[in-house]
């Protein structure tokens, strides 16, 4: 069985949010409300530490694209960091990583934005 575990850290108008577990469909759903609530609260830069996300499916990376194309709209952003090779590796296979900045850590993520 799937889990995510999401934690955030809001600063201003900056969200970091560390992703852990899996993203597929069973908890994409959870992410997008996570996402939409910030940005409803007036995030606009999102920064995602991936240091525990273990595994993304098309579901997971389809909702971080509808949030990227939300977020650019509106002159936001979001990037990530910490990505694991298996993640990253099925982010480049959906050419997901040709639309976001990818940083090594939080602090050169932080610094991106």
């Amino acid at each position: 069985m799937a889990n995510l575990t999401l934690s955030e850290k809001l600063d201003g108008n900056r969200l970091i949010l560390k992703i852990g577990g899996e993203l597929d469909a069973k908890t994409a759903p959870d992410l997008k409300l996570k996402l939409e609530l910030a940005v409803n609260n007036g995030v606009n830069l999102i920064v995602c530490d991936c240091t525990l996300l273990t595994y993304i499916a098309s579901a997971g990376i389809g909702v971080l694209n509808a949030m990227q194309k939300f977020l650019k709209e509106k002159s936001g952003e979001i990037v990530f960091c910490h990505l694991k090779k298996e993640v990253k590796d099925t982010m480049e296979l959906m050419y997901f990583t040709k639309k976001v900045k990818i940083f090594g850590n939080l602090e050169e993520a932080l610094a991106g934005i």
